[in-house]
């Protein structure tokens, strides 16, 4: 695993930049945050999201959820646990796919 290094010349770096050349080990664990539209209901978007870990065979534990703001959005975490890359990169395919998704971290 590669370490993230800092530049020399003290610029800031940017999130995309942070993270390349580094490697993830697997199996690895980490919440997943997912944004979706406040106009379903709470256990609706949660049923929407638990799909997806359950096809993929996703092994996930809910955290919490909270409203932004405005009420427009909610966030639903997750710890998740992933085994592969190729897993990685389904999830967040499968996640594109579920109705009211605005973005997944």
């Amino acid at each position: 695993m590669s370490k993230v290094k800092l530049p020399e010349n003290g610029n800031p770096i940017k999130t995309s930049q942070k993270l390349e050349n580094t490697e993830i080990e697997f199996p690895v664990t980490f919440q997943l945050k997912a944004v979706l539209d406040a106009t379903a209901a709470d256990d609706e978007n949660m049923k929407k999201l638990s799909e997806v870990f359950k096809k993929l065979k996703v092994s996930s534990s809910y955290v919490g959820n909270k409203k932004s703001s405005k009420g427009t959005y909610v966030s639903y975490n997750y710890n998740i646990t992933l085994q592969s890359r190729e897993l990685l990169e389904k999830l967040y395919s499968d996640l594109k796919n579920v109705p009211g998704l605005k973005f997944a971290l």
